[in-house]
């Protein structure tokens, strides 16, 4: 079962052009969407979208240039600085033609947002990795001084970094909320290579990310059978990343800084005043409602997000990947992708 996409999101001439060219997609998630290739069979083709999603529900708007940025930096990633790492990436940009039916390409903006990825048995378990203290990690320390089972010490505020980065997995829910799940529960079922390869590919981001004055809060991975990396790595989508400047003021007032993600969304989606009733109270706020139930999905789907909210996701987006990169998306995208 794939995501709840809002019915004006449904399909698009792009995503037709695929269907019409012999593709079947086999999968549709929050923001991706997964094409099976004919002659290809250990094969899939992934597409980014610029679909947007809070709170476990896909919104009724797009984020320009988003699906972009999130196969361009998951590219260089890859490609330019996890050289050392098996993953599942087995070709992009103008390499897709070797894999594609010959009416799909030299399509531009098939090449801009998909990657071939390599089949991969998937283990079941989001790895989440924190070497900063906040988010849902920030919540589980307020109310029980720990996180996935492991005890912190006390004094620290939203935005602390932590004496260690710390391997924090979550279920991998098809739709509605990951759960946390203890590391010892993960060590016990999968083994501790799980564990120390999130730390491991944790810390090259991290060490990369600070030499462009970047921290990287926390990231997920995803791993197939055999320790190979797969899913997304180190996107906006994925990833908390602060300015660290920003970061070293914030921790003064013990607070933590903005992020470089989708949050100007969230605290839009906060404010979302509702016709729904809980526990005698009105909700306000999408984070309140449930992504489950069909008539809260509904109105949701209905709502309008406003265009300024969209467009500053964007910069924050395009931002993060130029200081990331070095380079501009469009450069980017010439340089590395054939477009």
């Amino acid at each position: 079962m794939g995501a709840f996409i809002p019915e004006c999101l449904s399909e698009s001439p792009f995503t037709q052009r695929l269907l019409d060219a012999g593709l079947t997609r086999i999968h549709r998630g929050k923001v991706r969407d997964t094409y099976e290739l004919p002659g290809h069979p250990e094969h899939l083709l992934q597409v980014a979208t610029d679909r947007l999603s809070i709170f476990d529900f896909v919104l009724p708007g797009e984020v320009p240039d988003k699906g972009a940025v999130l196969t361009a930096l998951t590219v260089y990633w890859f490609h330019e600085i996890l050289t050392e790492q098996r993953h599942h990436l087995a070709a992009f940009g103008a390499g897709l033609d070797a894999f594609l039916p010959e009416n799909l390409r030299g399509f531009g903006a098939l090449r801009a947002r998909a990657v071939i990825i390599r089949k991969l048995d998937m283990v079941p378990v989001e790895c989440v990795v924190r070497g900063y203290l906040t988010g849902s990690g920030w919540s589980s320390y307020r109310k029980t001084r720990s996180i996935s089972g492991h005890i912190l010490p006390e004094g620290l505020h939203d935005g602390s970094k932590l004496p260690e980065a710390l391997f924090t997995p979550t279920t991998k829910a098809e739709t509605g909320h990951d759960e946390a799940i203890g590391a010892d529960e993960v060590r016990k079922e999968h083994g501790s290579w799980l564990e120390a390869l999130s730390l491991s590919v944790y810390r090259r981001l991290h060490d990369h990310a600070a030499t462009r004055g970047i921290i990287l809060a926390d990231t997920k991975f995803e791993f197939g059978q055999g320790g190979i990396l797969g899913d997304e790595v180190g996107t906006p989508d994925s990833s908390r990343f602060w300015d660290r400047q920003e970061w070293e003021r914030a921790a003064e007032q013990r607070r933590s800084p903005s992020g470089y993600d989708k949050q100007p969304v969230r605290e839009w989606g906060k404010t979302v005043v509702t016709p729904f009733v809980k526990d005698g109270k009105p909700v306000t706020g999408i984070d309140g409602l449930d992504p489950e139930d069909a008539e809260q999905r509904r109105f949701v789907h209905g709502l309008t997000v406003p265009e300024a909210v969209l467009d500053s996701t964007t910069e924050r987006y395009r931002s993060i990947f130029k200081r990331l990169t070095g380079l501009d998306l469009a450069d980017f995208q010439t340089r590395s992708l054939g477009l």
